[in-house]
């Protein structure tokens, strides 16, 4: 559809309307595409967490030493400023499901007082526990979320590259124009 004023319009405005055009596409598409993206994350992190449950089995540990603070002259452990004791790192004791008593570090709060639970394959080495059914939707919400502001931010830069690319070329051309219009305009020539 042209417009009365279409034969006006510069290459580079045209260029302008189709950049516009292309940029408000792919930011739709963008937008349509976090749904699959959470979705991919979503079933991966599912898959993992249930591959984890067929895999690994809980054991109980006993701690064999007291936590290893950062700075072994402190008595207590470290505090960070909202009052929450730091994770440091301790030595604990397991029966592995062959039978076999076995040692690991694992990270531990200090001041937590519930058991030491690890889930180990049936050689006795730890492995990462199955994740509740929360942590699988939150992590495809958060991918879903993650790839929307990444891919706009990247459609954006591309955006203002362009523009300023075509604002370059303008500038260009008026400076070409106002060479050649100045002097009559201004009555330098008679």
């Amino acid at each position: 559809m042209r417009t009365p004023d279409a034969g006006l319009r510069r290459p580079t405005d045209r260029a302008r309307t189709r950049l516009r055009r292309i940029v408000l596409s792919a930011a739709v598409l963008v937008v349509l595409l976090a749904v699959p993206v959470g979705m991919l994350a979503h079933n991966w992190e599912q898959k993992r967490s249930a591959t984890a449950a067929a895999t690994l089995a809980p054991v109980a540990a006993q701690i064999v030493t007291p936590a290893q603070t950062a700075d072994p002259a402190l008595q207590s452990p470290p505090v960070d400023p909202v009052g929450a004791a730091l994770t440091s790192s301790t030595t604990v004791r397991y029966v592995a499901p062959d039978g076999r008593v076995l040692t690991t570090v694992v990270p531990w709060a200090a001041d937590d007082p519930a058991p030491i639970t690890l889930w180990v394959d049936r050689s006795g080495t730890p492995g990462e526990p199955p994740s509740s059914p929360g942590v699988a939707r939150n992590v495809g919400i958060a991918l879903g979320m993650a790839w929307i502001v990444v891919a706009l931010a990247t459609l954006f830069l591309v955006f203002v590259t362009v523009r300023m690319r075509l604002d370059e070329v303008d500038s260009e051309q008026w400076d070409r124009e106002w060479a050649r219009v100045e002097p009559l305009w201004s009555g330098r020539i008679p």
